[in-house]
């Protein structure tokens, strides 16, 4: 009978643990896609960046964005349509303030949002209006200047150019 107890006490401990290991937090995020992501700094922002907005056989469009400091920065929309045989729309810097908690950008003045995160060592932006989410995530690409955007904009629209 002792041993029958004995056993019992074991087994009721065995279990006991598996209860503990099986209540980990092992669930990928479902904003991660899967991928391990990184707490971001405002510091690693500052600077300027550029997404590609849209790349189609119909129009291409990128953002520039100039991290200012930690609460404001500058929007530069530029652009170009095949139906206006790919001249470039180029927009004036637009001045924007925001908050960042180290994930998510808030802008002040506009119903736009976006999750910011690092995967893979690639900055990703997941953009929101009026938090619905707006297209895919897209890649942030850290540039020295906005010449150097722009360059990457001309050899986009020059593509274009050639592939018609």
């Amino acid at each position: 009978m002792k041993k029958f107890k004995f056993l019992s006490l074991i087994l009721g401990l065995v279990l006991g643990s598996f209860a503990f290991v099986a209540c980990g937090d092992d669930d990928d995020d479902s904003d991660k896609g899967g991928q391990s992501s990184e707490v971001i700094t405002i510091d690693e922002l500052v600077g300027t960046w550029y997404l590609v907005d849209e790349n189609s056989s119909e129009k291409v469009c990128i953002d520039i964005i100039q991290f200012i400091d930690k609460e404001h920065l500058l929007m530069t929309e530029m652009k170009a349509k095949a139906k206006y045989r790919w001249e470039p729309e180029i927009g004036q810097p637009t001045g924007m303030t925001f908050t960042f908690d180290g994930k998510t950008m808030k802008f002040e003045e506009k119903p736009y949002s976006g999750d910011i995160t690092k995967e893979n060592g690639k900055y990703m932006i997941q953009r929101y209006e009026n938090e619905q989410a707006v297209g895919e995530k897209t890649e942030l690409i850290k540039v020295k200047s906005t010449d150097e955007a722009a360059q990457a904009f001309f050899q986009l629209i020059e593509t274009r150019r050639n592939s018609n």
